[in-house]
This record gives C-alpha cells, structure tokens and sequence, in this order.
C-alpha cells in the first residue's frame, strides 16, 4: 500500500519545481542529468547519516528523495515530447 503522505510531499515539491523551474530540457539526455544531480544529492546524504551521521539527518534524507522522486515524475511527464537524437559526437 502506498504511503498517501509520501506522495502528497512528492506532488506538493513536483508543483514547487514546476512553479520554480517552469521549463524542462527537450533533450532527454539534459533531462535525465537533473534526474541524476537530484539522486546524487540523496546519495550524498544518505552516506553520510551512514557513516557521518552527525552531518545531516533523516529529515533532509526524506528532503531529497522527496526531490529525486518529484524530478523521476518531470522525467517521465515528458518521455513523449523529448527529442530522441544522438547528439554531436568526435573521434579520439
């Protein structure tokens, strides 16, 4: 069973970020970058109330999975309006 307090704190920063940041990238690679800046943040606290539990606390691990969630939701509203192209590339 889903935890309906979770998913309002999920919709409710969905809403903040829409309303911060009005736009999204069109380039799924962009989009998928924001994804994984939101997730490094949670990764980041999340070893340190591991391993350097006087540096942060649950609350702010709570703080960012609730943002790396609302990011993933961004990411999947738009998987049919991103432009699907590989991007300039060079020989080494």
């Amino acid at each position: 069973m889903i935890e309906t307090d979770i998913v309002q704190e999920i919709l409710r920063e969905l809403e903040r970020a829409t309303t911060k940041f009005p736009t999204w990238p069109t380039d799924p690679l962009h989009a998928l970058a924001v994804l994984g800046e939101e997730f490094g943040e949670l990764n980041k606290e999340m070893l340190q109330l591991t391993y350097e539990p006087h540096k942060t606390n649950l609350s702010e691990v709570r703080k960012e999975a609730i943002q790396t969630a609302a990011m993933a939701i961004r990411l999947a509203m738009s998987l049919d309006k991103y432009n699907y192209i590989p991007g300039p590339q060079h020989t080494q």
